[in-house]
């Protein structure tokens, strides 16, 4: 990381802030740390892929059913340490990527990415009962915007084998990694949520000629 960078850096955004308090806040007041809780919040707010299967054996009586999840399983954490994992890896990127966006589009590209995170999984594990919850799809897809943005443009971002690589490793270890480890981990969450942050920031980034960042 550049030196620069880090001793001009701004304060944090306030929609960051917000964001990781509104998850923060869905933790503490529906009793998250129990794991008890956490299961019974699962099955009604969380990503089961087998209830958007017509031919399942609970499909959702209706479209608000289904499209309800899509937003409430990224306030739902399996305990302090899942949570705290998320709140980490979410600090990393976000606020740098509000910066670059502005707060409305950055809220925007949050739940795009994980609308793109759940649909991730529902697709490639369509007959699964698991439901999945968290919000590291949505921070997957902030990432994915994030190495897009740390350049002037998306293009100059793909060019630079310094971006490139630091993308991969992203990807290598909470895709690939994840999923060879067979872990109770939704990997295609973390795949899906990816790729619709990054194709999101290509639809909402502002127009810059030049970034100052990581990197450089």
């Amino acid at each position: 990381m550049s030196d620069g960078y880090y001793q001009q850096r701004p304060h944090m955004p306030f929609v960051v802030l917000l964001l990781a308090g509104a998850i923060v806040a869905a933790f503490l007041l529906t009793g998250q740390y129990d794991l008890r809780a956490v299961n019974r919040l699962a099955l009604d707010y969380g990503i089961v892929p087998i209830r958007y299967d017509p031919s399942g054996p609970a499909p959702y009586a209706n479209i608000g059913d289904a499209i309800t999840p899509l937003f409430t399983h990224v306030f739902i954490h399996g305990g302090v340490l899942h949570i705290s994992m998320n709140l980490l890896a979410y600090f990393q990127a976000a606020p740098f990527l509000a910066r670059r966006m502005g707060g409305a589009r950055f809220l925007v590209l949050f739940f795009l990415a994980a609308i793109g995170g759940a649909l991730g999984y529902v697709a490639l594990a369509l007959h699964s009962e698991q439901p999945a919850v968290g919000a590291s799809g949505a921070i997957c897809g902030v990432f994915g915007a994030y190495f897009l943005a740390v350049r002037p443009t998306p293009q100059a971002a793909l060019a630079d084998p310094q971006v490139r690589n630091a993308m991969l490793s992203f990807l290598g270890i909470n895709v690939v990694l994840m999923a060879f480890l067979n872990l109770p981990i939704a990997w295609q969450a973390h795949l899906g949520g990816f790729i619709a942050g990054g194709a999101s920031y290509l639809l909402l980034r502002p127009r810059m000629h030049a970034v100052r960042g990581p990197w450089g």
